[in-house]
């Protein structure tokens, strides 16, 4: 090929953000993050049972959730990527994880998951302002559907609660939509092949347990009853390790705003598994922004796979 040829060929075409994998991959990558969102809904249950102080809570959850990663890393295929985006995905992962349990703890399961649920809005906005991606008409429809949901149950909740629940709910959101562009820069800067699931799962618990460790030491929060310790190791193995590894993998087959979006189905059932098992009701304010959200949910999910103009 000649030197004039190459200066000639058109460049190649520019990767619309909004354009989804072909479909069989993204049918995949959906069902996946249905599946760790119903995991993941499960966490208000097991925060209103055990009452135990919500930084103690998530240390034990990641220690639970790094220990089942050990074993099971031989199953994981990939490599690791640069230190630097492991060490940003568990910082990321530490305060989310953190301060949802905290915004839990000292509000209602509800506040605190939707709150953490602005996440979608946070990733539309850091991933067009730091990676100058478009998004499509279909995903900002979801969004505004999903936004005018969690406002809904916000104004129905705002005035009852502590200052405290909704600010860290809110920065938790926060902190989730960058962990989600982390994750996905994570999986592509390991090259072909992407990265080992099952050690990034590992390598954010572990890392948030030892920057959680001498928090509640200082603290002197670190321990509790037998019983509700076991509890929260247990929860950390099922219902938090196994569904960040659907999450990652998912990350290879649904774009991080979308996957963002498609989750949340788990804020509308974590204040139902908590009503169920306890006398925590949501309001109708929480009935009806669920409605939304689950309305924005399958618009996301359903959405043509071309790439909208």
């Amino acid at each position: 090929m000649t030197a004039e040829t190459t200066a000639q060929s058109p460049p190649p075409p520019l990767r619309d953000y909004d354009a989804p994998p072909p479909p069989p991959s993204r049918v995949a990558g959906v069902f996946l993050l249905l599946l760790a969102s119903v995991l993941w809904s499960l966490s208000g249950v097991v925060v209103k049972v055990v009452r135990i102080d919500s930084v103690a809570f998530a240390f034990w959850r990641c220690v639970g959730a790094a220990t089942i990663m050990v074993m099971l890393l031989p199953l994981g295929r990939g490599r690791l990527p640069p230190a630097r985006w492991l060490v940003a995905s568990a910082t990321l992962y530490t305060v989310v994880v953190t301060l949802l349990i905290t915004s839990m703890t000292v509000s209602t399961a509800a506040t605190g998951i939707l709150l953490q649920y602005t996440a979608p809005l946070f990733c539309a906005i850091f991933a067009r302002a730091f990676l100058g991606r478009r998004i499509g008409k279909g995903t900002l429809v979801a969004m505004a559907v999903a936004a005018a949901g969690i406002a809904i149950m916000i104004i129905g909740s705002w005035q009852a609660q502590h200052w405290l629940g909704p600010t860290t709910g809110l920065i938790s959101g926060a902190a989730f939509g960058g962990l989600i562009l982390v994750l996905e820069k994570v999986d592509r800067a390991a090259g072909p092949g992407g990265t080992n699931p099952f050690a990034i799962v590992l390598s954010n618990n572990a890392g948030a347990a030892l920057l959680l460790l001498p928090i509640c030491l200082l603290r002197g929060v670190l321990w509790a009853e037998p019983w509700k310790v076991g509890l929260v190791l247990a929860t950390g193995m099922v219902q938090l390790a196994i569904p960040y590894v659907l999450f990652q993998l998912a990350l290879r087959r649904v774009r991080p705003v979308d996957a963002s979006l498609l989750i949340l189905l788990e804020p509308v059932l974590n204040p139902v598994w908590v009503a169920l098992a306890t006398s925590e009701r949501p309001d109708l304010y929480t009935i009806g922004g669920g409605v939304a959200i689950l309305i924005a949910m399958v618009v996301e999910a359903v959405k043509q796979s071309r790439a909208e103009e």
